[in-house]
């Protein structure tokens, strides 16, 4: 590596600039954690990263020695992980976009029906009760706070 054979800062050989040029400035939204990883805030891990931690993993490597192997945190490792052991997928989730509308009409009358037959019942037994009736599945339910609304 450049940097290792490097005495001192003073060996750094800096491009001439003419005069009229401003200086160019980068900007990085980055930085280093704590095991000397490099990482982008609010941005997720790349993939090939990810893939290696599920196949260290998968041939017995230890969370804790995957996360100073690879210079990621413990905690990222670990969420990496479950995530992949939950769905079978070591991909991130999307940032962004919208997502599916889960009050449909057919939904919306369901609970308005439940409210009305019963105006003391909670959100989660409404939401368990439109599961239990096949209304919605585990994938499109409404959640606590929706019913709420």
């Amino acid at each position: 590596m450049i940097v290792e054979s490097l005495k001192s800062w003073n060996d750094i050989q800096y491009p001439k600039r003419r005069k009229c040029e401003p200086p160019v400035i980068i900007y990085c939204h980055g930085g280093v954690n704590q095991l000397g990883g490099v990482f982008v805030n609010g941005r997720p891990l790349p993939d090939v990263v990810r893939q290696r931690i599920v196949e260290l993993a998968h041939s017995g490597v230890r969370p804790c020695d995957i996360s100073r192997q690879l210079r990621v945190s413990h905690g990222c490792v670990s969420k990496i992980l479950s995530r992949y052991y939950e769905t079978g997928s070591f991909k991130a989730g999307v940032i962004g976009g919208s997502k599916p509308k889960v009050a449909t009409p057919p939904v919306v009358d369901a609970i308005a029906n439940y409210k009305r037959d019963n105006p003391t019942m909670f959100a989660w037994e409404i939401r368990d009760r439109l599961l239990a009736e096949g209304i919605c599945s585990q994938d499109n339910v409404p959640s606590v706070s929706s019913i709420n609304r």
